[in-house]
């Protein structure tokens, strides 16, 4: 064990950091006093261990490089054991010697049994600092071990915005994008966004053929590794069908799920459903929101609205929201919110419905592509005034593809504006 980890250590002094597109992620978000673990949380291949990267460099600056350490425990070469961790500060110190803070940094560490333990006996020994990441909520500031509470920073990881989206793609934003030669440009590229998402690898990708097998092979290692080797699962097909329906679905209740999976011959219960909805939630695949209401009973009652950590998966594995561009629109705004650390909901009335409400912030939003229609106009405006009599908020917003103006006191604000201002 302890040559395995001595040869991981070395080889990760000898080759270093990749070159890489930075993120947009200020490291002055981190203080240095006080101390916390730092964690990184998300769905696999959204760019947890780059960003990682990125903080090295940045650490390297001011830290001798033998000082500063990358283990990642998907490496097959390492066994997945506590026994693993107790054996790397005195393996770094036996192999390099030296003297100052060691600064760890530990990809995907959910895969080591009793991790939790470990990380708490380290930090409050003061004999490193620590950086985690791992593709689990369990890591999240939400969900964290009580036992690192308190002693942790959360920062959670999605695929790339639209602004780090355009970075990637060379294109420098104009200081007035409505006048300026370059708009037609970014609505193309804000196409390209809104269909095939934020993923770095499918980004950098140009042929679509190609960006399919990415997505293809990142759903199918998610849920390989991340659901049903986590959780022991027995029966995988029965998940797939499961998550096959939940792609083709905008809402999801348990009941009806089930309903539908027994028709096509599996034998499943509720509580498996529920199961399966809440691991995919905890590796960050998909993300259940429920309707707003200030009675708890019917927060849980009504079915829940599915979103899911990226829009390639909707392009490429469903068969409904593959080409509905108001649907990957609503998908793609979820995630700016999300990213923005918004507490999202949906709010429904008797005969209308508001894509998000924002209870922190008193205020809504909805989703329409195009409102080229004025009846599409008057029925999205109805709704909205609907909610905003309902709740009392005065803020409104809907989004589309390129109108900019004021009715009645609710914005109508382009897509790419939204994702590239705060609002």
């Amino acid at each position: 064990m302890k040559e395995n980890l001595a040869r991981v250590l070395t080889e990760w002094q000898e080759t270093w950091t990749p070159d890489l597109i930075k993120r947009d992620f200020d490291p002055s978000l981190i203080p240095e006093m006080p101390r916390k673990v730092v964690t990184f949380a998300g769905c696999r291949r959204t760019g947890k261990t780059y960003l990682m990267f990125q903080l090295i460099n940045e650490l390297a600056k001011r830290v001798p490089r033998d000082r500063i350490f990358y283990v990642n425990f998907e490496d097959e070469r390492l066994e997945k054991n506590v026994s693993t961790l107790t054996e790397l500060i005195p393996t770094i110190e036996e192999l390099f010697g030296g003297s100052g803070e060691i600064y760890l940094f530990l990809d995907e560490i959910q895969n080591v049994d009793e991790w939790d333990s470990w990380v708490r006996r380290i930090h409050d020994s003061g004999k490193a600092r620590l950086f985690l990441s791992g593709s689990s909520s369990k890591l999240s500031s939400r969900e964290i071990p009580t036992s690192l509470r308190g002693r942790a920073l959360t920062f959670e990881v999605f695929p790339l915005s639209f602004r780090e989206f355009l970075k990637f793609k060379g294109f420098e934003v104009p200081e007035r994008v409505e006048f300026s030669s370059k708009k037609p440009r970014l609505l193309n590229l804000l196409r390209e966004y809104v269909l095939y998402g934020g993923f770095p690898e499918v980004v950098l990708a140009e042929d679509p053929r190609v960006k399919r097998l990415i997505v293809t092979d990142y759903f199918n290692t998610i849920i390989a590794l991340d659901v049903v080797e986590r959780y022991s699962l027995r029966n995988p097909e029965e998940l797939r069908a499961f998550i096959r329906l939940a792609l083709n679905s905008e809402y999801i209740s348990l009941s009806k799920m089930e309903r539908t999976l027994k028709s096509l011959g599996y034998r499943i219960s509720r509580a498996t459903l529920s199961n399966y909805l809440r691991y995919l939630n905890e590796c960050y695949f998909l993300f259940p929101v429920e309707v707003y209401s200030p009675k708890v009973r019917l927060r849980i009652g009504h079915p829940k609205k599915l979103y899911f950590v990226d829009n390639s998966f909707l392009t490429f594995l469903s068969v409904k929201f593959s080409e509905n561009l108001g649907r990957l629109m609503e998908n793609t705004l979820f995630l700016e919110l999300r990213r923005r650390g918004k507490e999202v909901n949906y709010i429904l009335g008797e005969k209308w419905e508001v894509d998000f409400a924002l209870p922190d912030e008193e205020t809504l939003i909805q989703v329409s592509y195009s409102l080229n229609d004025p009846e599409t106009i008057r029925r999205e405006l109805r709704a909205i005034k609907a909610a905003r009599r309902e709740t009392g908020w005065k803020k409104a917003y809907i989004i589309n593809w390129d109108v900019e103006k004021e009715i009645d006191g609710i914005r109508l604000i382009p897509l790419w504006r939204f994702l590239l201002e705060d609002y």
